[in-house]
Formats: structure tokens, sequence, C-alpha cells
């Protein structure tokens, strides 16, 4: 997509709680505001519809913890619903339960949400009591040293995962010697390590009215929205009359430059797990909608090159597909086959096999055909729900600064051309290729 096509999301003035940027998109108007203290607001109204999803977002995530922090921002994410000055996590948890409405969060590497669904009429509640959770959390040292424990549970339910423990073994090999490489929800040692001072302080550095994005989607009223938000942060003491500006959106690292690599780890499993690729294209590239046919064409669906070469024609595996990820200086591709140990090699040939006829050949008239459907399809569909339309909100605004609207996103999918996707996917078989595999402890 040219630059040009994008809706951008400029710093407008703070002093003027007024002043937004509004467009339509297939009839759902998108609005976006900076209030007082450099707050955000971005929403878009889709009056059809009974309900609203609202996320309290912050660009704050696993990679920006600091040396004696790690595992505070998942942490966090816990100990939000764990009570506030005014609120005990009981009464948090039953005000959503009450009204039929479900409340959750989320931490990922570059980003943290606190967000909410609910009936309309419960917006106002629902934006009171994310906000209060986020802005006047207590951090106790009791439910800290509680949470702790289920945390440690959490991470050890993910460590007999093999396919957590593979992707997480993935990233360390696609990103090594930068802090995309660590866990989003830390080690046991460092989770069993950070005290309630370390969480306090990352709390404190990274959680305030300039780094705060208000995203919702549904039928609401945006100026009412900035209201209730003006209203839930200054309770919470924020900043919410200075003309500060909203934190710049995060510039791209200086990351080391990828290397090839092999990880095996060593687990009491009955099937085998392997995910092999190379680093691939960072967020904001222009090539994004070529990076999303060429992972469909070879993993995505029951017609994909990986299904019908690995499943149908050879019964080497039950799972197996292709994956892309992005962050603002990087992202990650690769193909992923869950198989009978002994498979691993061979499976592995399978899939850097298709990949290469991908780069000498470029997909088929009839694949590309077939793939910019189901590609344009699953877009536009994920696209449906007022939690799909929030999550893409909020994510524009913490991680790139600009929204692209849906229709050139569709279009764009659609001028992808077969030299597109084979000269992309040579750029990445000439990349250096990672292997991460999770096999039997007597393999």
């Amino acid at each position: 997509m040219s630059k040009q096509n994008r809706i951008e999301l400029p710093s407008l003035p703070a002093s003027n709680p007024n002043a937004f940027v509004s467009f339509d998109e297939d009839g759902a108007t998108v609005k976006r505001s900076v209030l007082p203290g450099g707050i955000r607001v971005i929403t878009q109204r889709v009056p059809a519809t009974r309900s609203v999803a609202v996320g309290a977002w912050l660009p704050v995530g696993s990679r920006d913890e600091h040396d004696g922090h790690y595992g505070s921002t998942h942490f966090l994410e816990h100990l939000l619903f764990k009570g506030t000055k005014t609120r005990t996590a009981l009464q948090i948890a039953s005000a959503f339960d009450e009204v039929g409405g479900q409340s959750n969060a989320s931490t990922s590497k570059d980003y943290t949400n606190y967000h909410a669904q609910i009936l309309a009429e419960d917006l106002p509640m629902a934006i009171e009591v994310l906000l209060d959770m986020v802005t006047s959390s207590l951090l106790d040292k009791a439910e800290m040293d509680m949470e702790r424990g289920v945390i440690l549970e959490e991470l050890a339910a993910a460590a007999d995962d093999p396919t957590d423990v593979l992707f997480d073994d993935y990233a360390a090999l696609v990103y090594a010697g930068s802090a995309l490489a660590r866990p989003v929800g830390g080690t046991r040692e460092t989770v069993s390590a950070v005290t309630r001072e370390a969480i306090w302080e990352h709390y404190q550095r990274t959680y305030s009215s300039q780094n705060l994005v208000v995203a919702a989607a549904g039928n609401l009223n945006h100026e009412q929205v900035c209201e209730m938000v003006l209203t839930a942060v200054a309770r919470g003491h924020w900043d919410t009359t200075s003309d500060s500006a909203p934190s710049p959106v995060r510039p791209a690292d200086a990351i080391p430059d990828p290397r090839p690599g092999r990880h095996l780890s060593r687990k009491s499993v009955e099937q085998g797990h392997i995910a092999v690729g190379t680093r691939s294209l960072p967020m904001g590239d222009e090539r994004r909608s070529h990076m999303m046919v060429l992972a469909s064409v070879l993993g995505s669906g029951m017609s994909s090159r990986l299904f019908q070469e690995v499943r149908e024609r050879r019964g080497l595996a039950y799972t197996t597909f292709a994956f892309n990820q992005t962050y603002t200086e990087a992202g990650s591709f690769g193909m992923y086959a869950g198989c009978k140990p002994s498979n691993l090699a061979e499976i592995e040939r399978v899939m850097v096999g298709e990949w290469e006829k991908l780069a000498a050949h470029g997909p088929t008239a009839e694949e590309l055909r077939r793939i910019t459907g189901q590609t344009r399809g699953s877009v536009a569909l994920g696209m449906e729900s007022n939690y799909a339309r929030m999550h893409r909100l909020g994510r524009s605004e913490v991680s790139m600064g600009h929204i692209e609207l849906l229709s050139d996103q569709l279009n764009d999918i659609e001028a992808v051309t077969a030299a597109d996707v084979a000269t992309l996917a040579t750029e990445l078989l000439d990349g250096p290729r990672m292997v991460a595999t999770v096999a039997p402890e007597l393999l």
C-alpha cells in the first residue's frame, strides 16, 4: 500500500479536546481525538449493533522491561484486576458479570491492553472500571505474592505445551540478541525474583496519560466516550489538564542481523514439532499484502501447498501451516508441522522444498485466484465483530500511527501478482534459516 492511501493519525492539539480526525469506512464512522494530557481516543461507530468493545491500550510490552524488571509487564496485567483504591478484585469482576459482559487483558512484546465487551448502555461502567484499574491499581503486596503463584502455574502450563515451547524457541532464534527474543511472560526465574518495588517502578514509568489509548467500537458516541475517559482518568489523578503531546509511535530499534540457527528442546512428548523459516518484513513494510498471500499459498487452509503435500499426499502430519508475525523492526516467517518424531527431518525437507518451488515459479494462476479470494474474505470477515474493530484501532494507534482502510487492504491483496509472491519468497529463501524443534527425550 502506498503511503498516500493511509489515514494518518497526527498529534492533534492536546489543548482542544474537540479536535479530531474523522472518516467514514463502509458506513461506520471512525473518529480520533487527542485529549488534554496527551490521552488518545479512537472509536468506530457501528450503530446497527447492541454492543460495544472497549480497550485501554498502552504501548508497553515485555520488550520495554529493564534489567531487574523482567516479567513485570505480564505481572501488571494480572495485578490490575486485583483491586484499586475504590474497588476490590471481586467488585471489578462483579461489575462485568452482573451485566453479562466480559473483561480480560493481554500482554504482548510491544503493547498491553485491558478490554471489555458489554451492551452499549453499560459502556460508562466499562470505561470507569477499566480506567480505574489502569490509573489506580494498588499493586497490593499480599495480592502480588498470591498472584506470583498463579503466574508460575501459567508458565508451567506453557512449558508443558510443546507448541508454546516451540514458538518461544523460534522467536529466540529469529530475534537473537534483542528484547524481542525474550518470552512475553518472563521465565520461572525472573517471575520468582521480581519484587513489588520493581513492578511499581515499571508501572510508574510506563503507565501515564501520554501513553494511554482508549479504543472502542460499536453503538457509541465518540464525544461522549471522550467525556467519560477524561472523567475516569481525572478520578485516577492522572494528567487531564496539560497540553502534553501523546507519546510518539515506537521507533524501530537497531537489532542484530539475523544468523542461521537451530534449537532442539527435548520433552516427554508423543509428537514432534518443528518450525522452519527466517526473519521477514517489518510491520510498516508496503509489501504486507505480498506476505499475506505468500503465507496463505504455503499454509492457510486445506487447499494450501503444505496441507496438500504434507498431509494429503504424504500423510506426514495432522496439522501444518505457515505463519508471519510483525514488529516495528522485523517480522518472522515460518512453516509449522506436528508429526511423528521420526518424520521431523522429512517434513523439514518437504516444507523447504515447497518454499523453494514457490520462489522458483510463484503461485499458479489458479492458486493466486483462489488464495487472493481466501485472503480477502478472511480479512473482511475478521472485521465483522466489534472486538476485532476495536483491536484493529488500538493496535494501529499504539504500533503504527496510521490506519489502513479496509477497502484499500482488500484492493492491495487483489493486486498481488505471482511475480510479487515469487520475488518475496526468493528474498526470504536467501535469508538465514532458523529451525526450532521439540522432540521426545529418547529420540
